[in-house]
């Protein structure tokens, strides 16, 4: 073996042991919020059971959605433009249902989601329902901006989307405005922010462009779940 074979191998050996170094990282927490307290599951251990529920109008063209647990306060939760009603799997999981009744749903129509809110809303206050929540993600902040000046609304998120000022200035009940930092929409949910009226909070989460209920599959993904459950228990009555 000649020294220019000698030298070949040492170097291989060299670049292997640069190579297996582990690559340092960085736990970032979201902006103007605490470290949560609580840790969730975010995928459950059995397949999430409910009731599907048919909205229903004059026209027959109805639709249908799902209803978890049994609460007297009602949460919607409103869709991004794609992924369907399991997007929310996490959060329905995680959600006390014996406090609060969750509603999935796909929409009809993307360009006219108000007409489609504005039914599921109307059905819920025909069965009881006297306190609702609306979490819209993306398309879906359109969706609880459509009723967030409606009586029965208590709460509202609205994640990575389009803000209607003139609704959250008005509104009086807790607000949170949640966007990956990264995401187009971040400048949008912080302009919404700061024309809402108190009870307000904004979370953006640093270093993360992951987009709507994405962050539910992000590095985020523990604390923008306890940021909604920790939100939707406080309007919750006692």
């Amino acid at each position: 073996m000649n020294y220019r074979t000698i030298i070949f191998l040492m170097g291989l050996i060299i670049t292997g042991c640069t190579a297996a170094q582990p690559i340092p990282t960085a736990t970032l927490t979201p902006t103007s919020t605490p470290s949560p307290t609580i840790t969730f599951t975010l995928t459950p251990a059995l397949p999430l059971i409910g009731t599907e529920i048919i909205f229903q109008e004059s026209s027959n063209k109805n639709f249908t959605g799902t209803a978890y647990g049994q609460g007297k306060t009602a949460i919607l939760l409103a869709n991004m433009s794609i992924g369907g009603e399991k997007q929310w799997d996490p959060f329905v999981a995680a959600v006390d249902k014996q406090k609060f009744t969750t509603v999935t749903f796909n929409y009809r129509n993307n360009n006219d989601v108000g007409q489609d809110i504005d039914l599921i809303l109307g059905q819920l206050k025909e069965e009881g329902f006297e306190r609702v929540m609306c979490i819209g993600a993306s398309l879906g902040t359109r969706a609880c901006n459509h009723i967030a000046r409606e009586p029965e609304i208590v709460g509202i998120v609205l994640i990575a989307g389009s803000v209607h000022h003139a609704s959250v200035a008005e509104a009086t009940y807790p607000k949170l405005f949640i966007s990956g930092a990264l995401d187009v929409w971040a400048f949008d949910i912080q302009m919404g922010y700061e024309q809402a009226a108190e009870p307000k909070t904004l979370v953006l989460f640093e270093d993360n462009r992951a987009h709507g209920t994405d962050l539910f599959r992000s590095k985020d993904s523990e604390q923008f779940l306890s940021l909604l459950i920790d939100l939707v228990n406080s309007v919750s009555k006692p």
